[in-house]
Formats: structure tokens, C-alpha cells, sequence
């Protein structure tokens, strides 16, 4: 098999899968309103359909991985991308929230497994020295996915029902599984078991310096983000301009991988260090800009720009501090990012329940300073000096 520059077929195909994969995890979000109406339930049911796909995410991906080590990545990879198309048909479909949930749950299933497979892919056919470029290339899918996937869906469930936003990802998955099964290059499965990958890949203390500071890191991210919206109106916006201001956050995003995605493979570490810095005075910004809507939109979008590599960033010292089975890494990767999403969702309204919404930007703060700490104390285990 030979390696692929990054902008070739393969590569772009696994970006878009990504796009795929967090979109289909954050459509309800923007189609809360019509999904429980059309369903006949409530709101609070509807949000419940995506921690149940974050719940399955989390606790079944190392498990699948386990399981299918030793099955071939191309086939595997046609099988998930199937996958997702035939659960956001369910969704399409759904007369009941009980078929929505049982759709949800398989999506959950093809996510839980799917990021292995995909990171897996993609460090075996990044060109060499570009392991980071390849990792960042496959997180622009996602961060496209969350800056414009609420607001195309919330657009679209508006225009023309909330079943053609699932109907749409439906397509899109399937036609991925064709092209997948055309233009990627065929990947044999593992001759060593999932369980002993595993044990292999935590013994190193490298991976675990790693997961340690991803969960921290994530959960001072979710604090906030999972939040923002409460947030923002209490620091002045209005519900008609706060969509303007995560549009502004999810743009700024993209923009800071596309700047600081050649970092990823050079700068590895310094980068993640201002990244987590600028986190957290943002974080402390937001917390203290309260009724300053034009300065806590500078410090959102200064956040966004400073977050949106961050992924790509902690992907590759994952990838990097362990590159035997790149596939289990990406799974334990996979599930830790997902518990520092749920662990942040928590922090954030145990927060809200006991004080004001401004309160959590003062906790997550505190959360991304500690894990700055995390990061600069791993020289010599996870996030060294130099690159390797």
C-alpha cells in the first residue's frame, strides 16, 4: 500500500467522513423544537437522543474495536459508512420516539467505531513526517461539521421538515460507502488480538499522560460550550443575535486549524501550550464580560480561533505517543474525548444550578489551566519538546 499526499481521494474521503460523523451526532440539536412536536414529546427527550449516542460512543468504542481488530479496514469502513446512512433513514422514517431512540443508538454504534477506523486509516497513509497534517486534514471534516451542521439543519428542518435534514445525511453516508469501496486502499486487519493491543497501548506512559490531559481539556471546553448559549444571553445578546455570535465561534474555528494545522506536525507542543493559555483567559473572560456583548464576542471568536486545532493537535500526540496499533489508539482516544465531552456537559450544570451561567466560564478555567499544567510537565512522556 502506498502513502497518499493529503489531498488525494483517500485522504478526502476520510475528511468527509468526518463532516458525516459529527454532523449526524449534532443534527437534533438544531431540530429540538420540531423533532418533539412532530414525535409528540418533550424537548428534554429529544436532547436525550444525542447523550445517548454520546453514552454509546463512550463505552462502546474500545470494546467494537476490540472485537474487530483483526477484520480488514476497507470493508469495515464501507460496512460503518452504510451504517450511518441506514440509521438516519430510521430517523427519516421515525413515526415514534422509540424508533428515533433504537436509529440513534445504531448511529452511536458506527460513531463509536468509526473514528478508529478513519485515524486508523489516515496515519497509515500519511505521507511521511505528516501524521499531523493527515490528523488535522480528517478533524476539518469535523470542525466543519460543528461550526455549519446546527445551523444548515436548523435551516433546512425550518424550509422543508426536519426529516429531509436526516433524509440528506442519509444520502450523503451512502453515496461515502460507494466511493469508499471504490477509491480506498485495502488495510488488513491485525494478527494481535484487540485486548492485547489494548493492554500494549496503556502500559506506556506516554498515552497515558495524554488521555489524562485530553479528558481534562475537553471538560473545560464542554463546561462552557455546552453552555454558551445561556451564557451569552446573560452577557447581553439577544436570542436574535446569539446565532450570529456561535456562527462567528464555529467560523473562527475553522479558520484557526486552517492557520495552525502546519503546527500540528513542527510545533506540537508550544502550539497546544498557547492554545490552552489563550483557553483560559478566554474562559475568564467570558466569566467577567458580563453585560459586554461586543467585547465577550471578541474573546468567543479569540476562543474559537485558538480552540479549532486543539483536536487536531491532541489526535497526534495520541497517534504519536503510541504508533504499534494506531487503530486502538484512536479508539481509546475516541472514547476519553467523549468522556471529557459528557464529564464537561456535568461540570457545566452543576454550575448553572448553583449560581449564575457566567459562574462556569470561572470552572472551566480552571479545568484548561490545569490542563495546560498536564501538558507542560509532559517533556519527557506525551508531549515532548521535540516532535518524533
Amino acid at each position: 500500500m502506498r502513502q497518499q499526499k493529503l489531498l488525494e481521494p483517500p485522504m478526502l474521503l476520510l475528511s468527509v467522513g468526518g463532516f458525516l460523523a459529527v454532523a449526524t451526532e449534532v443534527l437534533p440539536i438544531g431540530l429540538l423544537p420540531l423533532m418533539a412536536e412532530d414525535l409528540g414529546v418533550t424537548e428534554s427527550a429529544i436532547g436525550l437522543l444525542v447523550s445517548a449516542y454520546a453514552a454509546v460512543v463512550v463505552f462502546a468504542s474500545i470494546p467494537l474495536n476490540a472485537w474487530t481488530s483483526a477484520v480488514p479496514r476497507k470493508p469495515l469502513l464501507v460496512g460503518l459508512l452504510a451504517g450511518y446512512g441506514v440509521s438516519n433513514i430510521v430517523l427519516c422514517l421515525a413515526q415514534d420516539y422509540s424508533v428515533a431512540l433504537t436509529g440513534r443508538i445504531l448511529a452511536g454504534a458506527c460513531h463509536a467505531l468509526f473514528f478508529a477506523v478513519v485515524f486508523g486509516y489516515a496515519s497509515r497513509l500519511a505521507p511521511p513526517g505528516r501524521l499531523g497534517g493527515a490528523m488535522a486534514l480528517v478533524n476539518a471534516g469535523n470542525a466543519v461539521a460543528i461550526a455549519l451542521g446546527v445551523p444548515l439543519s436548523t435551516w433546512l428542518g425550518a424550509t422543508v421538515g426536519w426529516r429531509w435534514s436526516f433524509g440528506c445525511a442519509a444520502i450523503i453516508a451512502l453515496l461515502l460507502s460507494v466511493g469508499a469501496a471504490v477509491v480506498m486502499p485495502g488495510i488488513g486487519g491485525s494478527k494481535v488480538s484487540g485486548g492485547a493491543q489494548l493492554r500494549e497501548a496503556l502500559a506506556g506512559p506516554a498515552l497515558r499522560r495524554v488521555i489524562v490531559a485530553v479528558v481534562v481539556m475537553m471538560t473545560a471546553q464542554f463546561a462552557l460550550y455546552t453552555f454558551i448559549t445561556p451564557v451569552l444571553l446573560q452577557s447581553g445578546f439577544t436570542a436574535e443575535n446569539v446565532g450570529f455570535a456561535l456562527l462567528a465561534y464555529g467560523g473562527a474555528g475553522i479558520l484557526g486549524l486552517a492557520i495552525c494545522s502546519r503546527f500540528t506536525d513542527s510545533a506540537l507542543r508550544p502550539a497546544l501550550l498557547l492554545s490552552l493559555l489563550v483557553m483560559t483567559v478566554s474562559f475568564l473572560g467570558v466569566a467577567l464580560l458580563d453585560g459586554a456583548p461586543g467585547w465577550t464576542l471578541a474573546v468567543v471568536i479569540l476562543w474559537g480561533l485558538l480552540y479549532g486545532p486543539v483536536p487536531a493537535y491532541v489526535q497526534t500526540a495520541a497517534m504519536s505517543a503510541f504508533r504499534d496499533h494506531p487503530d486502538t489508539v484512536a479508539a481509546v482516544h475516541n472514547s476519553t474525548f467523549n468522556i471529557g465531552i459528557s464529564a464537561g456537559a456535568l461540570v457545566g450544570a452543576q454550575m448553572q444550578t448553583v449560581g449564575d451561567p457566567s459562574g462556569i466560564g470561572f470552572a472551566a478555567a480552571g479545568l484548561a489551566l490545569g490542563a495546560l499544567v498536564v501538558v507542560f510537565t509532559g517533556t519527557k512522556q506525551g508531549f515532548p519538546r521535540v516532535s518524533s
